[in-house]
C-alpha cells in the first residue's frame, strides 16, 4: 500500500483540525477559547469528519467570532445547562470567550455535556490490508453518514490477532485530559470468532493454557508468576496517545492489543511512549505512527527442551492469539518524510544471545529516546531505519523515507 500525502487545509479559527494527512490551519482572529475538557461527560469537538485541537502545542482552542463548531454525543443526548435535549449533535457558533449559540440558545461551554460519555465504534471497513489481514476502524458515528476515526487497525482472522494498529498523534498530546476513569476491556461485535477474548489474559487461564504448551503442570509458576512476570493486555496505540478521554477509551478494544510481558509493558515500551509523545510535543509536529508485533515468542518445553511457540488461546490443536517475539513502533513525519522504527523484545526469559537483532542498532544517533534498551528485565530493545526494519518486517505500509527521526 503506498500512502499519497496530500495538502489539505481546515480553517477554524486557530483550532487544529487533524486530517488524515496531519495538517493544521491557522487563522488569526480569536473571540472564543476554551479549555476544550468541560465537564464530564464532555461533547466530542469535531468539525466534518475531524477532531478540532488545539493549535500546535497550546492547550485551549481559540475561534473568530462567528466560527462554528460540532458538539456530539454518540450514543446519547446533548445536555444543555442540565437540560437533555433530543439531539445527538449540534452547531454551536462562537459568541466571544467561552460562550456558544447552540439550538437558537446561549450556552457557556461548561454547560454543554452528554448524557453517557462518547459511545465509540468499531467496524469492518471491507478492505484488506497487508499480510492479508482485514482492515477495522474504531472511532465515533457523529451520525448515520458522518464517522470520525480515531484508529485504524489491520487484523489477521487466521490468527485472531491484530497485525499492526495506526493513528496520528497530534503536537499537543502532553496537554491532554488526565486520569479520568478507566474503562472496561471490550472483544467488539463480530470481530472475533473466540467469545469473551478478556477470560484468555486472566492469569490463572494463561498460566494453564501456557503450561499445557510447555510441559508444566496448571498451577506451575515458573514462567507465568504472581508478580509482574505475566502477560498483561499490551496496549498497540496507547491510551496516552489521545488528547481527548472518549479518545483515549476507544483504545480499550483488544484489536488494539496483544499479549505483552508486564515487565516489558510497564517499563521500556512505556518510557518509549513517553518519549515519541515528547518528541512530538518539542518538536511541534504531527507524527503518524503504526505499531504491531512481529513472530512468535516461544520458551523451553519442560522435557524436551525444544522451543515452544506461546499462545493464550490452546483448545486441542487449536491455537490462537499468539504471544509476539518483538513489539515494534514506526514513527513517521509526513511533512520531512523521516522515520524511525522502535523494536523491542517481548520475551523477559530471553538472552542476548537468543536474539535476532535483524537490522543495525541506531538508537544512540536519538537523542530524544531514554529507554534502557540493555535491560533485559525491562525488555531489551533498539531502534532501526525503517527502510532496513521494512526489509524484515513486511507488515507496514510503503513510506517515502528521506532520513531518520532526529
Amino acid at each position: 500500500m503506498k500512502l499519497l500525502i496530500l495538502a489539505i487545509v481546515f480553517r477554524l479559527g486557530t483550532a487544529a483540525v487533524v486530517p488524515g494527512n496531519n495538517t493544521v490551519a491557522d487563522v488569526n482572529a480569536v473571540d472564543c477559547e476554551i479549555v476544550p475538557f468541560g465537564t464530564l461527560p464532555t461533547p466530542l469537538l469535531v468539525s466534518g469528519t475531524q477532531f478540532v485541537y488545539p493549535l500546535g502545542t497550546e492547550s485551549t482552542i481559540k475561534l473568530a467570532a462567528g466560527e462554528t463548531i460540532d458538539f456530539a454525543c454518540p450514543g446519547g443526548r446533548l445536555v444543555t445547562e442540565g437540560t437533555q435535549t433530543t439531539l445527538q449533535v449540534a452547531t454551536g457558533t462562537c459568541v466571544t470567550g467561552t460562550r456558544f449559540i447552540v439550538n437558537n440558545a446561549r450556552y457557556l461551554f461548561h454547560q454543554l455535556t452528554c448524557t453517557v460519555d462518547p459511545v465509540s465504534t468499531i467496524r469492518y471497513t471491507g478492505n484488506s490490508c497487508e499480510l492479508n489481514g482485514r482492515e477495522i476502524e474504531i472511532g465515533f458515528s457523529i451520525t448515520s453518514s458522518r464517522f470520525v476515526r480515531t484508529m485504524q487497525v489491520c487484523f489477521d482472522q487466521s490468527t485472531q490477532s491484530t497485525i499492526y494498529s495506526y493513528f496520528d498523534m497530534i503536537p499537543a498530546i502532553n496537554n491532554q485530559i488526565r486520569s479520568t476513569p478507566r474503562p472496561s476491556w471490550l472483544d467488539g461485535t463480530g470481530i472475533y470468532t473466540i467469545s469473551n477474548v478478556n477470560s484468555y489474559y486472566v492469569r490463572g487461564t494463561q498460566r494453564r493454557n501456557i503450561n499445557s504448551l510447555l510441559g508444566l503442570s496448571a498451577t506451575d509458576t515458573k514462567y507465568i508468576q504472581n508478580n509482574n512476570y505475566f502477560l498483561s493486555r499490551g496496549h498497540l496505540t496507547a491510551r496516552s496517545d489521545y488528547f481527548y478521554a472518549a479518545l483515549q477509551n476507544s483504545t480499550f478494544y483488544f484489536v488494539n492489543a496483544l499479549p505483552q510481558w508486564q515487565t516489558f509493558n510497564g517499563f521500556n515500551w512505556d518510557q518509549a511512549e513517553t518519549d515519541v509523545q515528547n518528541y512530538a510535543e518539542a518538536n511541534n509536529v504531527n507524527l503518524r505512527i503504526w505499531t504491531g508485533g512481529y513472530g512468535i515468542a516461544t520458551l523451553p518445553h519442560e522435557t524436551t527442551g525444544n522451543a515452544v511457540p506461546l499462545y493464550l488461546y490452546v483448545s486441542g490443536s487449536t491455537k490462537a492469539i499468539p504471544v509476539p517475539l518483538l513489539f515494534w513502533k514506526v514513527i513517521y513525519n509526513p511533512v520531512t518524510q523521516r522515520g524511525v522504527a522502535l523494536i523491542g523484545v517481548n520475551n523477559p526469559y530471553a538472552s542476548l544471545a537468543e536474539i535476532d537483532q535483524f537490522c543495525d542498532d541506531v538508537s544512540d544517533r536519538l537523542t530524544w529516546l531514554n529507554w534502557r534498551k540493555d535491560d533485559q528485565s525491562r525488555g531489551y530493545s533498539w531502534a532501526c531505519t525503517v527502510t532496513a526494519f521494512r526489509r524484515i518486517v513486511k507488515s507496514i505500509p510503503e513510506l517515502t523515507i528521506r532520513g531518520l527521526l532526529f
